[in-house]
Order: C-alpha cells, then structure tokens, then sequence
C-alpha cells in the first residue's frame, strides 16, 4: 500500500474515533419537563386518572398569574403537579382554570390561553376518569338481563364482576363469584350496607356513570358466590322496588360518577341542595357537603362533617312546600330532624337553613344553618 493512501487511512480512523468520544463525552439533551395533571372524584380517593403535559403551560400562566388572597380552597377533582425546586408543588385547579396555592393561600388567576389549555387537558382526562351520563332505558339496552359486566368504585377503584338478573325498573344485579362478592364487600369496609356508591359500569360498549347499594336483599340466582340475593344498580331515572320513585341519593351518586356534581348543585332550588345536605350524612360523603355551603371551609359545616361518623342516621319530614324562587335571592328553610347517635336514643330538633345565591343566575348554597329552640 502506498505511504500516503496509509496516512490518509490512519488520519480518517483518528478522525472517526475523535468524533465519536466527543460526542458521548457532550451532556445529554434534558428531557422536557412535564406536569401531572390528576382527576380524582374528592380529595381522600385512592381511584385516580393521571395525564403528563409540558410544564411551560404551567410555568408560564404561574409567571404571568394574578394572586389573589383566598382563605378557602375550591372545591374540586382536578390537581395539578408543577416541577419546581426543591421539590414539586401541587395546585387545586378551579372550576375557571385557576390554580390555589395551599400554602400561601392564594389564587393564581391565570392569563387566559393558559386558562383554556388547561382546561382543554382537564376535560379530556375527566372524559377518561368518568362514566358517560346514561339514562335507565339506555342502560337497560346496554345491559340486558343476563348480562355480565364489571363493576368499578369510583372512590376505592376496586373492580369485581357482576351478571344482571332482573329489575325492571333498575338492574338487579348479583357478583359472579366469591371472590366477586368479597371485594364488593371491602368497598363497604366489611359490613353490607344500604349506602350509595358512585360506581362506574364497564362493559364492551363503554364506561358508564351509575350508583349501586351493597345490601344483599331478594331473590338469588347464582349458587356458591357467597351472596344471599341481589343489590340494585341505579341510573338516570331509575326508580326504586317498594316507592317507584327516583331515590335522590342514588341521583347524587350518579352525578358524581359522571363527573357533574357541579351542575347538580348549579340547577339545584334551596330545598335540593339542604336535601343534599341531608343525604351526604347518609352518603358519608364530605365532598356534597362541601358543595352545599357558600363556603368550602365553613365552621358550621365542618362542625357537620366531624360529627358525620357519630351520628348513625337523620331523618327529615318530607320537602315543604316550595315558594315561588324566580325573584328570590335569600331563602330560610326550617327542618324537623331526627338524629340517631350511635349507641344513644334519639334526638329530636329543628334547624332553619338560610341559603343565598349572588345573583338570579349563580347557584344557591347554605350560608348559615341555626338551631330551633
């Protein structure tokens, strides 16, 4: 070989080698920094849907937010987690697409296209987290009798299989097996219950928003699932065995399945939402409280809240007879209750509700709740 075709070799190897340490020697090209956004029906739900997005929508609409002093956090599903030095910060993100800041207790109103990206990300990830919004003949389509589907709680996301029996005017449903029925029985932390649960319904055609009890009651049908009977799965306007009337409780458990608790209590009159009020002891859900009160971290209503494992059960007369609300902006309701202490005899008492709405076209909510003596 010629000396100089040697060279020209030699010089292109030491070429090739000198580029390629270079560059493993050159940093790596950091990844984007991404937040999480996180849908979860109330704050203490171990279920959760999760979706990644570039942190510059965040860090830009914080840079360029307005903070306002704001004692009382929104009541919300969605969170969003900010990387940020030392460590990561979590915000509540409201209902308009602004973010409260727990420890400086201040709402960061973001510029407007920050604001409508994030709830464009929001409502895609809450379309995923939640059950479409079906009414009881649909349903009844969807599942048939017969049908085996998967039933999923919305708060625990424990999931166990079921087969519909019966039920005209609701499912009447039954797990397939033991260990079906075992895992319905820890979402009741152990002990069958009349409680409402929001539920998701999953079959092949779709997730769908639904509330079901967990008490074993009627006729049986399939043998050695360690369930003696049937619970009930409600929908839109389903309607119960014994009334025929469309049971509120379950209606709230399926708003909140749906995701739209906030447009039942937008639409509610002041006697739905102290009903809410009501049924949330029953439904042992803070979140409906919380909706209910003007507000979110009202004393009267954390007094409620507190005192909800103690009180066993209350009772309310039947609606009073409601006012003409067009022109209305305040409202008192006066209430006989019933209280039922665990382990004590009952209680009987009145309270009187005053609720207000800001305008004809904001919802109501309670503002103060006094005993009658």
């Amino acid at each position: 070989m010629h000396p100089s075709s040697r060279t020209q070799r030699c010089l292109a190897v030491l070429l090739f080698l000198t580029i390629a340490i270079s560059s493993a020697l050159q940093p790596k090209a950091l990844a984007a920094a991404t937040a999480t956004l996180t849908i979860k029906a109330s704050p203490d739900s171990a279920m959760a849907t999760q979706y990644e997005v570039d942190s510059g929508l965040l860090t830009r609409g914080i840079q360029h937010a307005v903070r306002r002093p704001n004692a009382d956090a929104p009541v919300t599903d969605a969170y969003v987690t900010v990387p940020d030095n030392p460590q990561a910060r979590t915000y509540a993100v409201d209902r308009r697409g602004n973010l409260y800041d727990d420890l400086s207790r201040e709402l960061l109103v973001l510029p407007l296209a920050e604001q409508s990206e994030l709830l464009r990300h929001i409502n895609h990830l809450r379309a995923k987290h939640y059950g479409q919004f079906i009414a009881w003949k649909e349903a009844s389509r969807i599942i048939p009798r017969k049908a085996k589907f998967q039933v999923k709680d919305v708060e625990s996301g424990l999931t166990f299989h079921v087969q519909r029996r019966a039920g005209s005017n609701h499912a009447d449903v039954q797990p397939l097996t033991k260990e079906d029925t075992a895992i319905m029985k820890k979402i009741y932390d152990g002990r069958w219950s009349w409680q409402r649960k929001a539920i998701l319904v999953l079959t092949e055609q779709g997730q769908y928003a639904a509330s079901m009890h967990g008490m074993p009651h009627g006729g049986d049908g399939i043998p050695d699932n360690d369930f003696s009977g049937h619970f009930c799965i409600h929908f839109v306007g389903s309607s119960t065995h014994g009334s025929g009337n469309v049971d509120p409780e379950h209606q709230l458990m399926i708003y909140k399945a749906a995701g739209r608790l906030d447009e039942y209590f937008d639409q509610a009159s002041p006697y739905q939402v102290v009903n809410a009020f009501f049924s949330a002891f029953a439904l042992k859900d803070a979140q409906i409280f919380r909706m209910s009160f003007r507000r979110p971290t009202d004393r009267q209503m954390d007094f409620f809240v507190k005192g909800n494992g103690k009180i066993q059960g209350i009772l309310r007369k039947p609606p009073i007879e409601q006012q003409d609300l067009k022109d209305r902006l305040l409202m008192e309701i006066p209430m006989e209750v019933n209280i039922y202490p665990e382990g004590q005899r009952r209680i009987k008492t009145g309270y009187t509700f005053r609720l207000q709405r800001a305008s004809l076209i904001d919802p109501w909510k309670i503002e103060s709740i006094e005993m009658i003596s």
